[in-house]
């Protein structure tokens, strides 16, 4: 066998000193011996390589060779967590060299490190045949001891850690390292804990994080006290010290919540979870003859440090610690990205601080889209229905869809209707003079939460009376579920609206059963028929029966209608038939920003095909010269907008 290159350590992610400076013995180096000994047991072997379970080389014979064997290394890690009970395998690489790797594992069967051993080519088959299974014996003694190398290390890199960490933690506990209250760090101090372990750990072992919300604990505060409220969170401060793992550690980030990192994979975590919020059901009692009911939810995540944004695992603790409030509390949730909901829950965490900004700086933007009547009802006014729409830096805009979830979660949508409204009516104010000649009605959604909102009403009820336009010109709506949870504050304002002139619609009609026994009470004058059915019409016949059913319920109650979500063409046929008054969709028409419509609207002389004159008789004025009938204008810009956003 020809001589072997010269062992070589493979530097990863070092920062050094100067040289001056006495660096820490390499956690990754010396293992020469095992080299040879796997020489001497496998007398094929050529070369050795050592690979972490991020499957970064650390250690090699022959740094090329290790190179060569990462997209190896990556295929048997994917396998490793999952199949704990596994050493290891064959694998052949190019030159039909037989690449052995060994699973080095802990006592708990937790993968430490990956041990890759390449031997030369066997021309005769030999290797295939015997497979990894002799292999594995030959040098069964090798990688024990290295097994138990590897895990001597990182007890002693951890007791290290800890010992400099409470040095550390000596000097610093005046400078406002450490929460007074629970003895736990506080964030500053957390997140720079984090970075520091995780830096110093260089992806050689798995970290985990934990969010902890401790329950309505307003409501032991509100019933028995600020004192019996800082003493459960005092009690909870301690319960986390006396059982956090070895190398795990703590901080109280806010008020009621709590971080912890702790190492190991995500079912260490969640086991670790899990005893704290049984521990934490303990902590209750009784207090001046009140029960003291005390439980914690739990999220958890896997820290992911090669992106190097290490709070964004935090973040996805968080999520996950939300979700388990949502769900019932007193539970823990791990972040996993096949669970929808969670990864809905984690990006609303990042929109929402996006849309904080958008609002803060005026980066929305509102469009139109119009609203039509069907030809046998052009004698009814036009509307268009006002959307936002979110800009970020670089004016690449955002629809509704992307943010709407984020404004819900996090109470944002009082903010966002008032500015919809503010911004409606400055821009509509400077085109006044237009809309005495040209009859329109803009459509403004609120929401339920701004419904409850007890400021909202005098707002919106003010804002419409001293705007200096026609009532009229406004129709606002309410979606169908957020009219029924709120049944007497939506019929006040819905009223007062009707007193000033306004027009009022419910939107999303038919998804909920219980609105039809309040639709007598509720002072309308539109239903927006549920795009579930009229997307559906055309090829089910119990769509079709259920929009014609509305327009006769509608008619009756001298309502309006609009069929939402009319896409084709054939929709748009099917539904005018139904005795349906408006459509509204993509066939019809595509939004467009406001600025531009009320522009083109100004820009073309119009007239009112059917208008009424004074006796209540219609009249079909002559256009004057360079006018165009309005719906033939509007459908014009309709088709000129077709591309638009």
């Amino acid at each position: 066998m020809s001589r072997p290159p010269a062992d070589k350590t493979i530097p990863e992610h070092r920062t050094g000193g100067s040289e001056g400076q006495r660096r820490p013995p390499d956690p990754w180096g010396g293992f020469e011996p095992y080299a040879q000994l796997c020489r001497t047991l496998l007398p094929r072997a050529q070369g050795a390589s050592l690979f972490d379970i991020r499957g970064a080389p650390r250690w090699s014979t022959d740094a090329a060779s290790a190179d060569d064997l990462k997209p190896v290394i990556a295929g048997t890690l994917a396998d490793a967590h999952s199949a704990a009970e596994s050493d290891g395998e064959l694998r052949m690489l190019s030159g039909n060299r037989p690449a052995y790797l060994f699973r080095i594992r802990d006592d708990s069967r937790r993968l430490l490190a990956i041990l890759a051993v390449v031997c030369a080519p066997d021309g005769g088959g030999e290797i295939e045949a015997r497979g990894f299974a002799l292999a594995h014996t030959l040098l069964r003694p090798a990688l024990e001891c290295l097994r138990r190398e590897l895990l001597a290390r990182v007890a002693i890199g951890r007791l290290k850690r800890s010992v400099a960490e409470l040095e550390k933690m000596r000097r610093s506990a005046a400078d406002g390292s450490f929460d007074s209250l629970t003895g736990l760090y506080t964030r500053p101090a957390f997140e720079t804990r984090m970075r520091f372990e995780v830096a110093s750990a260089e992806g050689s072992s798995a970290w985990a994080s934990l969010y902890i919300n401790v329950d309505q604990l307003h409501v032991i505060n509100d019933s028995l006290g600020m004192r019996v409220g800082d003493g459960v969170l005092g009690q909870l401060g301690e319960l986390l010290r006396n059982r956090l793992p070895p190398g795990a550690f703590a901080a109280r980030i806010s008020g009621d919540r709590f971080a912890v990192l702790v190492p190991g994979y995500l079912d260490d975590a969640e086991r670790f979870g899990e005893s704290l919020r049984e521990a934490a059901e303990q902590l209750g009692g009784t207090h001046d003859n009140s029960r003291l009911r005390v439980s914690i939810s739990v999220g958890v995540a896997e820290l992911d440090s090669r992106g190097g944004e290490l709070m964004h695992s935090l973040a996805a603790a968080e999520a996950a610690c939300k979700a388990a409030k949502d769900r019932g509390r007193n539970r823990v949730e791990v972040y996993r990205a096949n669970d929808v909901s969670l990864v809905r829950r984690f990006a609303d965490i990042n929109i929402a601080g996006r849309l904080h900004d958008a609002i803060s700086s005026g980066r929305l933007r509102l469009d139109a889209q119009l609203i039509q009547p069907f030809g046998s009802r052009s004698h009814l006014k036009p509307h268009y229905e006002l959307l936002l729409r979110m800009l970020d830096e670089d004016g690449t805009a955002s629809s509704p869809a992307t943010f709407m979830s984020a404004a819900m979660r996090y109470q944002l949508m009082p903010s966002i209707d008032r500015w919809v409204i503010e911004a409606a009516i400055e821009r509509l104010k400077a085109y006044a003079g237009t809309f005495s000649a040209v009859p329109l009605c803009f459509s403004i959604n609120f929401s339920g939460q701004s419904l409850n909102d007890e400021s909202f009403e005098d707002f919106l009820i003010k804002r419409i009376a001293s705007s200096g336009l026609p009532p009229g010109l406004f129709c606002f709506e309410l979606t169908e579920n957020a009219t029924v949870a709120s049944v007497a504050r939506a019929t006040a304002l819905m009223g007062k609206l009707r007193a000033l002139g306004c027009g009022v619609a419910l939107d999303d009609f038919g998804t909920g059963f219980s609105s039809l026994s309040y639709l007598r009470q509720l002072p309308l004058t539109m239903l927006k028929i549920d795009g579930s059915f009229v997307r559906d019409v055309v090829r089910d016949p119990r769509a079709e029966s259920m929009v014609r059913a509305i327009a006769q319920l509608a008619r009756t109650m001298s309502l309006e209608t609009v069929a939402e979500y009319v896409e084709t063409e054939d929709i748009r046929a099917r539904v005018a038939t139904l005795g349906v008054d408006y459509g509204q969709g993509f066939a019809i028409s595509k939004p467009l920003p406001l600025d531009e419509l009320l522009a083109e609207l100004t820009a073309t002389p119009v007239v009112v095909r059917g208008a009424q004159d004074s006796r209540g008789s219609r009249s079909e004025p002559r256009p004057p010269n360079g006018a165009e009938p309005l719906e033939d204008h509007l459908s014009g810009l309709a088709h000129r907008r077709s591309g638009g956003h």
